[in-house]
């Protein structure tokens, strides 16, 4: 780990390794040194680290692996691998960035990362893979198997499991849920949330079985434990299960065990809004529109209670509701409005995406071609990126027809083959 940090302290300085010990060891030596064959003398790493920036002992103490240096990874791994909402901020705050051993900076860097990117704090999440985690990432973080010490692992496991989550490669997530697991207690609260990583992606692979057996030992576990605090997540995730297998009211019923049992959770608001947006989901897939409505309406009386900052960053989702409701129905009249109101509220990638879909359907029905491919089009590979099936399916669809009134036979031949493709996958 030497080796590594050395590495990445020349990157930052802009000096070669060569450049580096000149004038005061041989560069064969030196990679001896890094190499582990020879220990790093104390005047040596002194004469070193002042050339670097640092201290003798950000250089001598890099790989240390002693049991006090594990314990004290291992215990920022326990606190950030908590729900961000449920974490003080403060303490993530006070979490020194830079540590003389490696296992635990690092440790630190990784999880912190997760942190951030739970609470879409896009500025700090790149701010710290630029200027520290990409090295790291590019030396570690390709192999599964490398020789890490066991909370580093675990950091680097995690860490991989959120990464693949945000792109939706739930195959990749699955495998790196699989061997956090074998490295955690059984029953623990760090294992009961890879299971939980697990349950999500069996939902989303179709894994039945797996999803039904998973849920069912989670639960064992939970009420053995008493960690009660974890039913409202758990009905929450098996709701989804249900639903993808057709169990439409027992979906429902699990959406109601998780909101009654919202009173053991620490993270209410985050929790209840999940709830919410599946109940929203589901009821519109069912066609219930009106009941659907009123969960919308719910929703958003909840949040006006909030602060501000919190309506606003509601505000976008609420209208994308809405949209999906009116299209649904056809409603075109009342499309329209929804969609200016979109407009206006519209700021992450995924929310103007949705409203680059909403014009391209509304284009379609009103007969405008052009503009309705255009919107299509741009809006078409994010959705492929993400393999959203419901708007693939639709875009497919119209991007088929129009081509196939275009006489573009061709083209239209490749959508409807995709299309094809996704509705045999179902």
């Amino acid at each position: 780990m030497l080796k590594a940090r050395i590495d990445f302290l020349c990157k930052k300085k802009n000096i070669t390794r060569k450049e580096l010990v000149e004038g005061l060891v041989t560069q064969t030596h030196f990679a001896n040194i890094l190499a582990d064959r020879y220990p790093l003398a104390a005047d040596l790493a002194e004469h070193i680290a002042s050339r670097l920036g640092v201290s003798s002992d950000y250089l001598l103490q890099a790989s240390s692996q002693t049991s006090e240096t594990l314990a004290k990874a291992e215990g920022i791994f326990e606190l950030l691998s908590q729900t961000a909402s449920s974490i003080d901020e403060q303490q993530v705050n006070d979490l020194p960035d830079r540590d003389d051993t490696l296992s635990v900076e690092l440790t630190t860097a990784l999880m912190k990362a997760v942190y951030y990117q739970q609470l879409n704090d896009a500025a700090a999440h790149d701010y710290l893979h630029r200027n520290y985690l990409n090295y790291y990432l590019d030396k570690y973080g390709r192999p599964d198997d490398i020789e890490l010490p066991l909370p580093l692992k675990k950091a680097m496991f995690y860490y991989k499991i959120q990464l693949f989550r945000s792109k939706h490669h739930y195959h990749e997530a699955l495998h790196q849920a699989k061997k956090l697991a074998e490295l955690l207690a059984p029953g623990s609260e760090p294992w009961l949330t890879a299971q939980n990583f697990m349950l999500e992606a069996f939902i989303y692979l179709k894994q039945h079985d797996q999803a039904k057996q998973t849920f069912e030992q989670m639960m064992k576990y939970v009420y053995e434990q008493r960690f009660f605090h974890r039913l409202s997540a758990m009905y929450l995730a098996y709701s989804g299960y249900q639903f993808t297998v057709g169990l439409v009211q027992e979906a429902l019923l699990a959406l109601s065990m998780a909101e009654a049992h919202l009173v053991y959770t620490s993270s209410q608001g985050e929790m209840m809004t999940s709830i919410m947006n599946n109940r929203i989901v589901m009821l519109s897939r069912l066609g219930e529109y009106g009941k659907a409505f009123q969960e919308i309406d719910r929703f958003e009386e909840l949040i006006q209670r909030e602060p501000e900052e919190v309506r606003k960053k509601f505000r976008p989702l609420l209208d994308i509701y809405r949209c999906e409701l009116a299209l649904n129905q056809k409603h075109w009249v009342l499309l329209p409005q929804l969609i200016k109101q979109l407009e206006s509220s519209a700021e992450t990638t995924d929310q103007q995406m949705s409203l680059l879909f909403y014009q391209s359907q509304l284009s379609f029905a009103q007969g405008q071609i052009e503009p309705s491919v255009e919107q299509a089009l741009a809006c078409l590979p994010y959705y492929e990126s993400i393999q959203q099936t419901n708007r693939l399916e639709t875009l497919y669809e119209s991007l088929a027809v129009t081509s196939e009134d275009a006489r573009k036979y061709k083209e239209s031949a490749a959508y409807y083959k995709k299309l094809v493709y996704l509705l045999r996958s179902k």
